[in-house]
């Protein structure tokens, strides 16, 4: 499942500030890597995207907005890269202008579709980021209004005082890509469907690990992530976790080299392709199941269930979530659950594949759910400081209800 990209000879490649044309950038080897990475969608998609994105601007009375966020970027026009730097995408309602390093120049040739490709030199004396706000400025019309994302990670605090010391007028463009995100294309879905075979390879990994002499949390991760790299085109933005009890009980405590422990070992960890995660939570149990471990499974499962059960297009979020929390009914105080019934998944860029738009499904969320909407419900049960257990699905929204998109059955395995 890949297309060819547009022509990389085509693109407009200009250097900000005092960076030279890097003697490497010939038209030959442009050429050549611009054919190294065929998109994973076609053009028609990336363009669609634009087109919404467009739309929405017009919505908030904006002229443009400039994308921070990775995964919002690689959205926008297929771009990605190893590399962390801040390396935004500024959309105006004629054209694209993506700003990158310009050792990065190459991984913009290879991935990406956009036409205006500016690059700053790692070795520049200025500041990148007064480089790229002074390009923005001069590109927009005065007192135009530009949209920002000044509640995430990715956006520098400095970029929004440069830009703010301009003409421009800044609004708030918070998660206006990731809403766009939580509809997933079919060309999307058939990625989370191939997530979903990672993920299933990692699962069965991780039960031979677990069933070795003397395994540990550390050689179970380490088998899950070599199932999960295997044969795959991106690897996870999070985990894979594993800890065993009784550290299991700490919420987010993951893998440090201890044995496994007599009863629950808890696994949370996700396949990816192109980048796009299906998640889930196993436990694994040595022996039959206690009677405290089999109560907390049954949480989980119930819990499951429910949302698999009532989560459905034009249902709102908060009437799915009041249905599953009075369907678990009281915890015990030493019980602990996040009471986060389901959340967005799909394209995600590191630290988390948590990586969207704040759609939970909650009690307090009243937003209806629609076809094409991924979510993993996050089906995890702690005695607080003694052990957990999580047995969680991705599923897909679809208009006759919720599909299954990971394998297996979410139960204890018993090793």
């Amino acid at each position: 499942m890949a297309f060819e990209a547009g022509s990389a000879s085509e693109k407009n490649l200009m250097g900000l500030g005092d960076a030279a044309t890097p003697p490497w950038l010939t038209p030959e080897n442009i050429r050549t890597v611009g054919a190294a990475e065929p998109l994973p969608f076609p053009s028609g998609e990336y363009a669609d995207r634009m087109a919404r994105v467009r739309e929405r601007l017009s919505a908030l009375d904006a002229d443009a907005i400039l994308v921070f966020r990775p995964s919002a970027v690689e959205y926008l026009c297929g771009y990605h890269t190893a590399e962390t730097a801040p390396q935004p995408l500024l959309v105006t309602p004629e054209d694209t202008y993506l700003y990158v390093l310009d050792l990065e120049v190459g991984r913009a040739l290879a991935s990406s579709d956009v036409q205006n490709v500016l690059y700053c030199s790692y070795a520049n004396t200025r500041n990148k980021s007064q480089l790229i706000a002074e390009h923005v400025v001069s590109t927009l019309p005065q007192r135009a209004r530009l949209a920002i994302e000044f509640g995430n990670t990715s956006t520098p605090p400095q970029m929004i005082g440069l830009l703010g010391e301009s003409q421009l007028d800044l609004v708030d463009g918070q998660f206006l890509v990731e809403n766009l995100k939580l509809v997933l294309s079919p060309a999307e879905i058939r990625c989370m469907e191939q997530a979903a075979e990672a993920t299933r390879r990692g699962v069965d990994a991780a039960v031979l690990a677990a069933a070795e002499p003397d395994a540990t949390d550390a050689s179970v991760a380490g088998r899950i992530s070599q199932a999960l790299l295997s044969g795959a085109n991106a690897a996870s933005a999070w985990g894979p976790l594993v800890v065993t009890e009784p550290r299991s009980g700490i919420p987010h405590s993951s893998w440090k080299g201890d044995r496994l422990s007599d009863e629950t070992t808890f696994l949370e960890f996700a396949g990816a392709c192109h980048r796009y995660h299906a998640p889930v939570m196993r436990t694994l149990v040595q022996g039959r199941p206690s009677r405290a471990v089999l109560r907390l499974a049954g949480l989980a499962k119930t819990t499951l269930a429910a949302v698999l059960e009532n989560a459905k297009p034009g249902v709102p979020c908060s009437q799915v979530a009041e249905q599953c929390l009075k369907e678990i009914g009281p915890l015990g105080d030493e019980e602990v659950f996040h009471h986060m019934l389901g959340y967005p998944v799909g394209l995600a860029h590191p630290p988390h594949w948590m990586d969207t738009g704040s759609f939970y499904i909650t009690k307090d969320n009243p937003e209806p759910l629609r076809a094409g909407m991924a979510f993993h419900v996050p089906a995890s049960f702690r005695s607080f400081g003694v052990r957990c257990v999580g047995l969680s699905q991705t599923f897909l929204v679809e208009e006759t209800g919720t599909r299954v998109l990971t394998h297996g059955a979410a139960d204890l395995i018993e090793l």
